[in-house]
């Protein structure tokens, strides 16, 4: 099996019964299957399984009448049961999960676990989300065994960099080492996929054999492209002054349906980023650090104090800086500090333009590029 992120875990008592939640639907069905295999019981036919997948109130009610005979109907030949409630879609706060009908049996189904015999019947719920204001949720966190596993928010640096550590264990779990920023370029490549990611892996694994180390170009060489990994890429040509690859990743942005209000924002990000950074650089107060394959940055107090923040207060995240200022520094800071201004010439541009947005934005990532 696969190693997925860790979980949220709500409880860790020893139970019979497991609920395993979640947005990371991949990591969702990937633990709950290692707990299946656990828990299995000597015969197969004493395991069964109720998709609990609901488009109407009715479904759910329907699935839930199944569990609770399930749970209250014993082996014919004896030994232990166990039932698994697969892809509930009702335990969230979805017009299904709200119904005052379903909740009542949810409360119902509580006094019947609350009834069983752990040695007998043991049930495993896997949930795309729960809503854990509910008192079902609340008795059985307190009973049994729940575990989360959410999808972080990648466009926060704290979760981003999170994540990145989550799929550094993914890769150690398949036996395979890694440069110091593969997992950060995991994340800025694929975003928070964690299906996606194990897919790259496993042909990432494929592709270094006989070797067991992922460098940052294999990487580049392997993972397909998504839409988050153009952006970057669109950045780090601009970047590089590379006006003809920059230009072919813009259209090619545009023509998947991204706007050029969205793409000049996120490229006057990354711009001011450079701009700031080979600035601090040329001050002697930012210093690119050069280990093997990969970078990072040494930042002094005085730096940091003049690094952009996010709405939410937070730095960007050594490897992206590092990697910025590496590519950026062979241009004085004073162009990029010109850049800035063309790309915020350009959002008001585009802003009170009737047309031809595109073209507003090719030219400006032209000039940006030849500076």
């Amino acid at each position: 099996m696969v190693s997925s992120p860790m979980p949220e875990t709500q409880t860790r008592s020893k139970t019979a019964h497991w609920l395993i939640a979640g947005t990371d639907e991949f990591a969702v069905k990937e633990r709950a299957a290692a707990v299946l295999r656990q828990a299995m019981p000597d015969d197969p036919m004493n395991f069964e399984v109720i998709d609990a997948q609901a488009a109407v109130i009715e479904d759910a009610l329907a699935a839930l009448g199944r569990l609770k005979e399930a749970l209250l109907t014993y082996p014919f030949f004896g030994g232990s049961k166990l039932v698994h409630f697969k892809n509930c879609s009702f335990l969230a706060d979805t017009k299904q999960g709200k119904s005052e009908e379903v909740l009542a049996r949810w409360d119902d189904l509580g006094h019947v676990l609350e009834s069983l015999d752990p040695a007998q019947v043991q049930l495993v719920i896997s949930a795309t989300g729960v809503d854990r204001r509910r008192s079902f949720f609340k008795a059985f966190s307190a009973t049994g065994q729940v575990e989360f596993f959410n999808l972080p928010d990648v466009s926060k640096a704290r979760e981003a960099q999170a994540y990145a550590a989550q799929i550094g264990e993914m890769i150690r779990a398949r036996g395979l080492q890694a440069d110091p920023h593969v997992p950060e370029m995991f994340v800025e490549m694929i975003g928070a996929d964690t299906r996606a990611v194990s897919g790259e892996l496993e042909k990432l694994a494929l592709y270094v054999h006989p070797q067991t180390r992922i460098r940052e170009e294999d990487l580049r060489a392997i993972v397909a492209a998504t839409r988050e990994s153009i952006v970057w890429d669109l950045n780090d040509a601009v970047i590089r002054g590379d006006a003809r690859e920059s230009v072919h990743l813009l259209r090619q942005l545009l023509a998947q349906g991204e706007s050029e209000v969205g793409i000049n924002i996120l490229l006057s990000q990354q711009i001011r980023l450079a701009a700031v950074g080979v600035y601090l650089h040329e001050t002697k107060r930012l210093r690119v650090v050069k280990q093997g394959y990969s970078l990072n940055v040494e930042v002094s107090s005085e730096g940091e104090a003049l690094l952009p923040v996010s709405k939410k207060g937070e730095k960007p995240s050594g490897y992206r800086l590092a990697k910025i200022v590496d590519q950026a520094r062979k241009r004085p800071s004073a162009r990029w500090f010109q850049a800035v201004e063309i790309l915020h010439r350009t959002a008001i541009q585009l802003v009170s333009s009737g047309g031809e947005r595109d073209r507003i934005l090719e030219t400006a990532v032209v000039k940006i590029c030849q500076l």
